[in-house]
């Protein structure tokens, strides 16, 4: 499989990246480029988001994406606590439209009930995989290579919705 994306050749666990007004930003917001987020509520457009048990379930998950041609501009592993630093810099910056959003994310028992299951996760020490997917062709290309590698949950965020692949009926 041939990707657009050329590799940065960075690893994915540098400690942390700043924006170019200098702000520390986590390496998922970094990955994303500030496109995480959907009237203040997680929402990785265009996204196919995996959490693991742990570092080495996903760094595994990504080495079969590395191994078909992916670079590190598409996928990234991520510790939790990433994950966790992450919505809490979307928290603050969202302000009262993101706080009402959020409430009516969890009226609706959506994309912040999600958040918050992963967010448990967490906080257990599981891990992220984030590669992104332009297209229905490479999301299932990403999901035919991690499928077997048993993530708890994994998701595929587009336009039309979230599709969930793993871990949640």
């Amino acid at each position: 499989m041939q990707n657009s994306i050329a590799s940065r050749g960075k690893s994915d666990l540098r400690l942390c990246n700043r924006s170019a007004a200098g702000v520390r930003m986590s390496r998922l917001a970094a990955f994303f480029k500030g496109a995480d987020t959907r009237l203040g509520v997680f929402y990785p457009d265009h996204a196919l988001i995996a959490i693991f048990t742990n570092i080495k379930g996903a760094q595994n998950a990504k080495g079969k994406l590395s191994g078909a041609g992916f670079s590190d501009d598409e996928a990234l592993v991520a510790p939790g606590s990433d994950l966790i630093d992450l919505v809490d810099e979307e928290s603050a910056r969202s302000g009262v439209l993101g706080y009402l959003m959020k409430t009516l994310s969890y009226f609706f028992h959506t994309e912040a009930v999600y958040t918050d299951h992963d967010l448990i996760y967490a906080k257990q020490g599981a891990a992220v995989l984030a590669v992104h997917c332009p297209d229905e062709r490479t999301k299932n290309a990403v999901w035919r290579l991690i499928a077997a590698t048993d993530p708890l949950v994994a998701r595929h965020y587009s336009i039309c919705g979230i599709e969930h692949l793993a871990g949640e009926t």
